[in-house]
């Protein structure tokens, strides 16, 4: 199962304008932390990405029109070579990272000006947005191109943008980022990272690497990125692992506890699409689907009581706890106490 990123699904109470806006960013993202170019129907059926239409068609036809979009900004999204039996092959997609932003002759100052001014109206929607950071690169190239100073133009970068935007620019490189982080104790510390891919939860945005120090994988909240400095070019690139999928690293409500992680199994309704379970699930634990179309999911949780209004809050959804028996009960205990309350 999927996971991206990405950067996120749009928020609730959103512009048609804004929702496209983040679409846009989102398919940036996934484009960018991709290990591999991406299917057609995977860009179109992943809901971080944000392709909400009922049909298949709509949807694809959504996706040519951001790549569009994307390419009048300077951002190319070119199919890739096809594997194995064309004929059989979804088409695949990726960054063209050697024409994206590298040829300042086609455009000309004039053309340039336009893009960046379009660059600007995205950034004014989503200021503090971390998912702008991609088009950040490509108005720094396109200033160039207009004879503009980046940092004297009107949309103004804070010291916060400046150090995620070498957060972001350390990440595409594939160079070790280097960055303060105060953790939730209120202790700075240094750390050196390979940046793997990143998500959002709620208006929050995490980013997942290989802390140097730590010689493991670690997640880090952007907000609490307190300074950072620019990847030195002569510092060795990474790769990031073909077996890694940050979908491990999402959090749901029930991952915020000291306690020590118990299996809990929940049952989604046989009339429940897969569309909805993965928006639910983010991509963590396992599903098994029965031969009636019911759906199990099996997923770590620490938190019982936020497990329970979990499944309370999706309860509409045909989501029903089953196992442990403790979560059981305390479902069962919060559906009395609405009752009795109910009926005072």
């Amino acid at each position: 199962m999927q996971q991206k990123t990405s950067p996120a699904a749009t928020r609730g109470g959103s512009t048609r304008r804004e929702d496209g806006t983040r679409r846009l960013l989102n398919l940036l993202f996934a484009l960018s932390v991709a290990s591999e170019p991406l299917t057609t129907d995977r860009i179109i059926n992943d809901p971080e990405i944000g392709y909400s239409g009922r049909e298949r068609e709509s949807r694809v036809k959504a996706f040519n029109r951001d790549r569009d979009t994307l390419a009048r900004l300077g951002v190319y999204i070119r199919e890739a070579a096809a594997y194995g039996d064309a004929k059989n092959e979804q088409r695949r997609w990726e960054i063209d990272r050697r024409s994206t932003h590298a040829d300042g002759t086609a455009l000309s100052p004039y053309d340039a000006q336009e893009a960046i001014a379009a660059i600007d109206q995205l950034f004014s929607l989503h200021a503090a947005d971390p998912a702008r950071w991609p088009l950040q690169m490509a108005r720094a190239k396109l200033c160039k191109i207009a004879g503009i100073d980046p940092e004297t133009t009107h949309v103004e970068q804070g010291h916060a943008a400046a150090d995620l935007a070498h957060v972001w620019s350390a990440f595409v490189r594939r160079r070790p980022a280097t960055f303060v982080y105060r953790d939730a104790r209120g202790e700075e510390r240094t750390h050196i990272v390979d940046l793997y891919g990143m998500f959002e939860r709620g208006t929050q945005v995490y980013l997942v690497g290989n802390d140097h120090d730590a010689n493991d994988l670690r997640t880090f909240r952007t907000d609490r990125i307190v300074s950072a400095k620019k990847a030195a070019g002569s510092s060795k690139p990474y790769r990031i692992p073909a077996e890694f999928d940050v979908s491990g690293f999402q959090f749901l409500p029930f991952d915020f506890s000291r306690n020590d992680p118990v299996k809990a199994r929940f049952s989604f309704a046989p009339g429940c699409g897969m569309h909805e379970i993965e928006l639910i699930t983010r991509g963590r634990g396992s599903i098994a689907t029965d031969e009636q179309g019911a759906h199990d999911w099996i997923v770590d949780v620490r938190d019982l009581d936020a497990a329970a209004s979990f499944a309370l809050e999706h309860a509409h959804l045909g989501i029903r706890a089953c196992e442990p028996a403790e979560l059981v009960e305390r479902i069962a205990t919060r559906k009395e106490q609405a009752v009795i309350a109910h009926g005072r």
